[in-house]
């Protein structure tokens, strides 16, 4: 019996963050509002249509935000100053090189 492929990370990442129609690029706090959004949809308790494709959808909608909440948790934030500058906001830079006229 051949043994099973196991899914690399990239491809479950982009499993679940397509089954959250989110971006290439989210902030928690986008992934949380979307988890939100389409769990009011699919929730079972608020979706009387069709039962069980929504008790389907709301475990998919779990087990994607559990991946990407999972992802998001073990990333190591950096505080330096260089790294903050290098992330920094266009009016973070304009201030930095150009100062108050």
């Amino acid at each position: 019996m051949k043994p099973l492929k196991r899914e690399n990370l990239f491809e479950q990442l982009n499993r679940a963050r397509r089954t959250l129609e989110l971006p290439d690029r989210a902030s928690i706090k986008q992934i949380k509002d979307k988890y939100r959004e389409l769990s009011k949809i699919w929730h079972p308790d608020h979706c009387m249509d069709a039962p069980e494709k929504c008790r389907q959808m709301q475990q998919r909608l779990n087990e994607a935000y559990a991946v990407l909440m999972n992802y998001c948790s073990s990333f190591q934030y950096s505080f330096r100053k260089e790294d903050v500058e290098a992330y920094s906001s266009g009016e973070d830079f304009w201030w930095k090189h150009f100062g108050e006229f």
